[in-house]
This record gives C-alpha cells, sequence and structure tokens, in this order.
C-alpha cells in the first residue's frame, strides 16, 4: 500500500496502519486493536516525557482515517503544559522531536532486554536537553518506565496477532513485530511522592529465581529485598547453565529504585529493578589451615 501521509503538517503526526481482509476480518477485532494501540502509544509519550514533568499529558487527536487497511493518522498534543515551557519560544519542536525520535527508536524494541533498551536512551540524551531559553537541562526516562509503556504497546499489538501493525512516522516505518504476548496505584487516603534513583551497586544474592521468572531476592542494607531482574538475557544465560552462582556471590548491577510515599512522607512501596548485571563477585576462597 502506498504511503501517503497527511498534507496538513503537525509536529509529532504519526500514522498506525492496520492490516485486514476486506469482508473477512471482524470489524470489532480491528477496531477494538486500533483503540488499544492509540491508548498503548499514548502511554510510550507519556514515559518519553515522566523525566521533564510529570504532569504533561500527551494525547492523540484524530486527523484523518483512511481505509484499504485501516490508517488512523494521529496528531500529538499536550495537555497541562507547565508555564516554564509556554515561556519559551520553540518547546513545541523540542518536544515533538524527542516523541517521534524516541517512538521511532524504542518501537524498533519491543521485545529487546533492558540494556538494549538503555542504550537507546542514552542515544536520546542530547536530544532531551533544554532548548534555547530554559535553564535546566533534562535527562531520558527510566528504562523501567519504558519497558512498561512498550509491554503496554506489545500487548495492544498482540490483541491482532495475524495482522501487520505499521506505526509511520517522519523518521520512517516501523513494522510491530507479532509477538507472543508496575503501574504505581495512587494511595486513595491522599497525594503520593515518588522518588526516583539509579546507579551501579553489588547485591548479595540471597535466593535466585530458578523457575524462569524475574524475581529474585538479595541482601541490601542487611534487608532482603526482591528484585525485578529486567536483564533478560542474562537470565536465559543463567538458566541455560552458562555460568553458576555460588553460595556468598554478589551481582555487580545497574539499578533503578522506585520508592512511593505518602502524604505524611511514609514508604508505602518499593521497588528495585536490575537493569543490567554487569558481573559476579565471588567470595575470597578460605584455605584450610590443617
Amino acid at each position: 500500500m502506498e504511503r501517503v501521509l497527511a498534507t496538513e503538517k503537525v509536529e509529532g503526526e504519526i500514522g498506525v496502519v492496520i492490516d485486514y481482509a476486506p469482508g473477512e476480518t471482524h470489524a470489532i477485532n480491528v477496531l477494538q486493536a486500533a483503540m488499544e494501540m492509540v491508548q498503548a502509544l499514548d502511554g510510550l509519550d507519556a514515559a518519553l516525557l515522566s523525566s521533564i514533568d510529570t504532569s504533561l499529558e500527551p494525547v492523540s487527536v484524530l486527523n484523518d482515517v483512511q481505509h484499504s487497511s485501516l490508517k488512523i493518522l494521529l496528531a500529538r498534543v499536550l495537555k497541562k503544559v507547565p508555564d516554564e515551557l509556554v515561556s519559551t519560544l520553540d518547546w513545541k519542536a523540542w518536544v515533538g522531536n524527542i516523541l517521534v525520535k524516541g517512538k521511532y527508536l524504542l518501537l524498533q524494541k519491543l521485545d529487546a532486554d533492558a540494556p538494549d533498551v538503555q542504550r537507546v536512551l542514552d542515544g536520546l540524551s542530547d536530544d532531551y536537553k533544554a532548548p534555547s531559553g530554559m535553564l535546566v537541562d533534562f535527562s531520558p526516562p527510566s528504562v523501567s518506565d519504558v519497558m512498561d509503556a512498550l509491554d503496554g504497546v506489545s500487548k495492544a499489538r498482540n490483541s491482532i496477532s495475524g495482522h501487520a501493525v505499521i506505526v509511520e512516522t517522519a523518521m520512517g516505518d516501523v513494522s510491530l513485530p507479532d509477538l507472543s504476548a508496575l503501574d504505581i496505584v495512587p494511595d486513595e487516603k491522599g497525594e503520593t511522592h515518588e522518588v526516583k534513583n539509579s546507579g551501579i551497586e553489588y547485591f548479595k544474592i540471597k535466593s535466585p529465581d530458578m523457575l524462569g521468572s524475574s524475581q529474585w531476592t538479595v541482601h541490601r542494607n542487611k534487608r532482603a529485598v526482591k528484585v525485578e531482574m529486567l536483564h533478560k538475557g542474562w537470565l536465559d544465560a543463567y538458566h541455560n547453565r552458562e555460568f553458576v552462582l555460588l553460595p556468598g556471590d554478589s551481582l555487580r548491577c545497574r539499578f533503578e529504585e522506585r520508592i512511593l510515599y505518602d502524604q505524611n512522607g511514609t514508604e508505602i512501596e518499593r521497588k528495585l529493578s536490575v537493569v543490567e548485571v554487569l558481573g559476579i563477585m565471588s567470595p575470597p576462597s578460605q584455605n584450610s589451615l590443617l
């Protein structure tokens, strides 16, 4: 099918194309998949902007619908734009570039491991630098936020398995692979406050996950802590017995941490995620004195 984008240029516009068989495919399946994909792409945009300002709310606006394949043209608009962004002249182009480039690169990583997503976000660092007129630079969002958003896109794409789905952007088209397919719950009693940390740290293994899922327990600050292992490639190698872990071993990890506090400053939730395992440290062997 010939690719035709709308003649009216809107910053950040994308096209979502869902292939179907006219007269055969159930209408509800195509339309439901389209709705889920629009919501998932809004979620990815929200993740891309989360490190700039959590009040930024990206929303899809319908520009046009074309047929043969179902093609939906969506403009990107923002709700709740902070005054400090409005005061600059070029923030629309800056945000639009982040959303277009971020989606174009990340949608090619639906089945990627956390270190690969981290490398994409590292490559977007220059794009997040504040435009002229803004005093504070920004950094890309957290890997866990982006992977949650990509998981939403994967689920939306898989809701119409067996049909081609393409996202068209100004940078090029991305064919979404047909893959088999933590959100924080608001505090109902009042406002919450979230703190995010990241870095490199050693985690002493308490109990590895031998069943193939991603929950491990490690010792941290003299406490046993559940850890979500996002580094799928490393997990696969471990479960395939490409290396062994011994009692007392520690993992050198690149990690992300989210801590949720209630309005009184009391911690109500903590999530620790390993983005990449950088190495294994074993305790020094002790020679017998006998």
